[in-house]
């Protein structure tokens, strides 16, 4: 398992990120011919197996205590910041809309508390992790690698099994100081990774070599407890657990590619030794569960069709040969090729991809929803036809008021189309649920932006520009900005300060008083040493 270090020895000295090498050495492989998918899917459809309770034995023996379980949650805060603040991400509100629902369903088979954060890093090694307080993350090329929804299922269920065995928390137990070396070992490999991928890939294979023959039977016995919980995980939550063997022979021949070649292993190796033992040990426990018949197999198939595609072309990887080439076959490409139209600029054979999806049976047009319409207001933004987004939108929204991608989406376009309060009503929700997302902090700030600026009320105009202020300094704390959250934060406050002096004092105190707790939250966090 990946893992984040407590020791204030190195973090005070090192420019912290997440316990991750990004190598950019990972051969780029086609997997183009691995989403045909059937089209006919109900992709919301979710059918949990009727098994019996899941039995998860903790290393420890007992759950964690009060103060075990608050140290945790800094960690994870710490963590997301440095992550944010360190790493490439992939935040397409869609696709983190379709991991997140999948991760959460997984988590809530084995952990009664709910995660932290979901982080989605955009780099093509196969890589994945999770950290205390419960935050998980995965690379866009563990998606780009794995051929169906239950294969990515299972990497996320053997995260969620390493969080609820707290194998992190057993790990420092037993060998903290080796895991110091080890995490500071990572931590140069993210650094040298902006540079050269093999350079980070040796840094991180030199620093683990190092550690782990104090500790490598300790952590084969965590692989194999989390791939045996993992499994269970995946069969509650609906996936089936014969997935897992199967996208560990994925990245065993990866890796046997990589040797013969004379290249690095992919980062996920490193940090989940995969044995033979290992690879046997699931192919055998896999065969104890039900085989499942075709049409349960494909069941999820149709929503990894949409994400397969709609992570190739967020994250640029297809070109328009490639793309058109799957639209014969994929309705996903097909969504794909038209987004990536509408970022050419090339509207009428935007439209043109469009009619041809429309003209499917409602029924299967229904099964592409909400993307579908996304993915036509995109093209419509990219015409600053923002109104007519905002209505696509709107209908969406309405349809599913819960997913936090439509709000998203369609406060953008309210806030383009000259609605920045219509979209802030939207966004602040998200806040509430989730205080470490970035993406809702910055559109607050615009929607705020925008409001100081058409607004025809000076005094709303004052509030909306300090309120603008304190949302941008919400983004810089949570991507490890410290002084510029406290910069943004002193000018809110000598905003608000003027304010007392004016008829609006009344709404002055309370932005202070709110002003000048963000600050003291923003100084603890920058003290934070784990």
């Amino acid at each position: 398992m990946l893992s984040i270090a407590v020791s204030s020895a190195f973090a005070s000295g090192v420019a912290a990120a997440l316990l991750m090498a990004i190598p950019a050495a990972a051969n780029s492989i086609d997997w183009s011919g691995s989403s045909n998918q059937t089209e006919s899917t109900n992709y919301n459809s979710w059918q949990p197996a009727k098994t019996d309770t899941l039995s998860l034995p903790s290393l420890r023996g007992q759950g964690l205590s009060f103060a075990e379980q608050y140290q945790n949650k800094l960690l994870g805060e710490w963590s997301l910041r440095n992550v944010n603040g360190s790493i490439k991400m992939e935040h397409d509100p869609w696709i983190q809309e379709t991991l997140k629902d999948m991760t959460w369903r997984l988590n809530a088979q084995a952990r009664q508390q709910a995660l932290m954060g979901l982080v989605i890093i955009d780099s093509p090694s196969i890589n994945a992790f999770a950290a205390p307080g419960g935050v998980i993350g995965i690379n866009t090329g563990t998606i780009l690698a794995a051929k169906s929804m239950d294969e990515l299922a299972s990497v996320i269920a053997h995260e969620v099994a390493h969080l609820s065995q707290h194998h992190y928390e057993s790990g420092v137990d037993d060998s903290k100081k080796a895991l110091l070396m080890q995490v500071g070992g990572m931590l140069a490999a993210i650094a040298a990774s902006a540079v050269d991928g093999d350079a980070a890939a040796a840094v991180m294979m030199g620093s683990q070599t190092a550690t782990m023959n104090s500790s490598m039977a300790f952590s084969r016995s965590n692989e194999r407890e989390a791939d045996r919980i993992g499994m269970q995980i995946m069969t509650h939550a609906g996936y089936d657990p014969r997935a897992m063997p199967r996208f560990f022979a994925t990245m065993n021949q990866q890796s046997q590619l990589n040797q013969s070649e004379n290249q690095f292993l992919p980062s996920f190796i490193l940090s989940h030794p995969l044995t033979n033992e290992r690879l046997s040990d699931s192919q055998s426990r896999a065969q104890s569960y039900p085989s499942l018949s075709l049409s349960q197999q494909q069941r999820h198939q149709a929503l990894f069709d949409l994400l397969y595609w709609r992570v190739q072309s967020m994250g640029k990887h297809a070109s328009k040969t490639t793309l058109t080439t799957a639209a014969n076959n994929s309705v996903g490409a097909k969504l794909a090729l038209m987004n990536w139209y509408g970022e050419q600029q090339r509207f009428k054979d935007a439209e043109k991809v469009l009619s041809e999806i429309n003209a499917l049976p409602v029924e299967q047009r229904q099964r592409l929803e909400p993307l579908l319409s996304i993915t036509h207001s995109q093209v419509l933004t990219e015409q600053d036809k923002w109104s007519e987004a905002a209505e696509i939108l709107d209908g969406q929204h309405r349809l599913y008021p819960e997913r936090r991608d439509l709000r998203i989406y369609l406060a953008e376009a309210l806030t383009n189309s000259n609605q920045p309060a219509k979209a802030q009503a939207l966004l602040k929700t998200l806040i509430e649920q989730q205080p470490s997302d970035r993406y809702a902090w910055q559109s607050l700030q615009l929607a705020n932006e925008k409001l100081a600026k058409t607004t025809t009320s000076p005094q709303l105009a004052n509030i909306a520009t300090i309120n603008a202020l304190r949302y941008r300094s919400q983004d810089q704390l949570w991507s490890n900005r410290y002084e510029s959250a406290l910069i943004s934060l002193t000018q809110a406050k000598q905003l608000a300060e003027k304010l007392q002096n004016t008829t609006q004092a009344n709404s002055a105190r309370p932005l202070l008083a709110n002003i000048n707790a963000e600050i003291k939250a923003v100084k603890t966090a920058k003290d934070f040493k784990p």
